[in-house]
Formats: structure tokens, C-alpha cells, sequence
């Protein structure tokens, strides 16, 4: 993706569940990255042991 620097940055919207074992940790990683790169990320999930790993994220 080329974006210009006056570009506003690209939304991402993660939907999940399970929210626990492999789909957590793919969706942490994910999210880990695409913040490290800029993206304004958002994740929707049931309460779980997820959410307070994303929130620690940012």
C-alpha cells in the first residue's frame, strides 16, 4: 500500500471469536503489527482473555 504523508492512516476492524488459544494469538499478532506500522486498528470480541491483552496494546 502506497499512502502519501498527508494521507490520514488506514482503519482496520478485527471480528473474533473464540477469543482464546490460536485465534487470540493470530489476532494479537496481527494487531501487534499493523499498530507498529502505523494502522489505526479496532477489535471486536466478547469479553475474555483477549480483550485485556489487546487494551495492554494500545
Amino acid at each position: 500500500m502506497h499512502l502519501s504523508p498527508s494521507d490520514p492512516p488506514s482503519r482496520v476492524l478485527h471480528l473474533t471469536q473464540p477469543v482464546d488459544g490460536g485465534v487470540a494469538r493470530v489476532v494479537t499478532d496481527l494487531v501487534r503489527a499493523q499498530l507498529a506500522d502505523g494502522l489505526r486498528v479496532s477489535v471486536a470480541c466478547p469479553d475474555g482473555p483477549l480483550a485485556p491483552a489487546l487494551r495492554a496494546l494500545g
